[in-house]
């Protein structure tokens, strides 16, 4: 790869002077071209009142501690470690909710909830650390957790590609006031807010590279040497991701998918080579399966339960009854029970390792060019995109309406929204919790 551009271009990642998308903004971008105008072009936020417990963002905290590289050999530490990330994270949180809110009386439902969301994440951690990582992670070694990254986004022909968006301009003169006053004094009062006129005051600018940014929950890498990115979600229903089932999206998820791209790339453009064979889909459900308690009295010569209700799953039931019932689990008055746990039982935690070869990488890098051009294009038609089921959960339904109407949208966006300067990834917390993420 002819890559005598890439210094430049790590300059300006650095320096922070770059036009960054990330995965929310290709999502909202394909929703709705007025939503997303609202929030990427303009910078309107929702006022969001403060959760009392965001129990993904706790969580994933606790996952971090579990697979810290430092401590991957040691799971005994990582364990106590992941447990008091989870408990800190939750305090921390009360205590911010407490502090905005200070003018409220504790809501005893809410105190009733938060505690049973403590007992629910500490006993998902615990299961998780003692029961499914030592039996599943035995070919995979962490390599970094948390592990951001930023590239830029190449043409076919492998150049970078540079915006002039009026927010990109505003960035750049915000860099040159703090960087240099006395250099460019004279042409920054002279400023008109146009970025064609504006560029007549300068040197002359090609613009901002753009890029491509986000987060991997985990980079780790396999018996063999290959390297896969992995993504940790929390959900009510864990998917399978069997082709021809409703949950195979995972084979089109291109959200990883461009993950695994970036990676690879950054390997090329430092000269060397990241072998990124795929993803890893790491789904955990909201529970854990508890250990059968004995009957009172025995029943049908069992001394545990077969009832369908149980929160459990095959290799927890199935360890206990063959530890303290052993006489009737060889005698097979378990077995039509354990059969339906293992074919229909809860399902508590999923693995789907989703292979990328090369030619899919580099699709995958020429499809985030292309949307890049369309977000970034200065000519694109801004309208709205109704759906009965999207339209029900936007966050600006209000604005939108009102814009339909003729009314005064601005107003509504001005009063009921945050203006940010920023966008909402360069300080928001990490969740595992699906509907939190992109």
């Amino acid at each position: 790869m002819n890559n005598e551009w890439w210094q430049d271009v790590n300059d300006s990642i650095d320096k922070g002077l770059v036009h960054s998308i990330h995965t929310s903004e290709r999502l909202s971008h394909r929703g709705c071209l007025r939503r997303h105008n609202y929030v990427f072009n303009q910078g309107y936020y929702p006022l969001t009142t403060p959760h009392y417990f965001e129990f993904g963002i706790a969580f994933h905290k606790g996952m971090q501690e579990l697979y810290d590289p430092r401590t991957w050999n040691d799971r005994e530490t990582a364990t106590a470690l992941a447990l008091m990330a989870f408990k800190t994270s939750v305090k921390e949180q009360r205590q911010r909710y407490l502090e905005l809110n200070s003018f409220a009386e504790p809501d005893p439902e809410k105190m009733a909830q938060y505690e049973d969301q403590i007992t629910l994440g500490l006993g998902m951690l615990r299961y998780y650390a003692s029961q499914v990582l030592p039996y599943y992670d035995q070919g995979f070694t962490p390599i970094g957790v948390e592990v951001p990254f930023e590239v830029p986004i190449l043409d076919p022909q492998g150049q970078p590609t540079y915006c002039k968006c009026k927010l990109c301009w505003r960035r750049q003169v915000r860099y040159w006031q703090g960087l240099d006053q006395s250099a460019h004094v004279e042409s920054i009062q002279e400023l008109t807010g146009d970025p064609e006129k504006d560029r007549l005051f300068c040197t002359p600018w090609k613009g901002l590279p753009l890029t491509y940014g986000g987060r991997i929950d985990m980079l780790a890498v396999d018996t063999e040497g290959h390297y896969w990115i992995w993504d940790w979600k929390t959900t009510i229903r864990v998917f399978t991701a069997e082709p021809g089932s409703e949950d195979d999206f995972m084979l089109l998820d291109d959200q990883i998918t461009s993950y695994c791209w970036a990676i690879d790339l950054l390997g090329r453009l430092n000269g060397g080579h990241i072998p990124v064979a795929g993803f890893v889909y790491a789904e955990l459900k909201k529970g854990y399966p508890l250990e059968p308690e004995p009957l009172k009295s025995m029943r049908l010569g069992r001394r545990f339960s077969v009832n369908k209700q149980q929160d459990t799953d095959y290799e927890t039931y199935q360890r206990i009854v063959s530890q303290n019932d052993p006489q009737a689990y060889e005698d097979g008055l378990y077995e039509e029970f354990l059969q339906y746990l293992h074919n229909e039982g809860p399902v508590y935690h999923k693995r789907s390792q989703i292979s990328r070869n090369g030619f899919e990488l580099y699709n995958a890098g020429v499809n985030i060019w292309l949307e890049a051009l369309d977000i970034i294009d200065p000519n694109k038609r801004i309208y709205p995109s109704p759906g009965r089921f999207a339209c029900q959960t936007c966050a600006y339904k209000a604005p939108c309406l009102a814009q339909n109407r003729g009314e005064d949208f601005q107003y509504m966006l001005d009063s009921m929204y945050e203006k940010r300067a920023y966008k909402y990834w360069e300080n928001v917390e990490l969740s595992t919790d699906k509907r939190s993420r992109g």
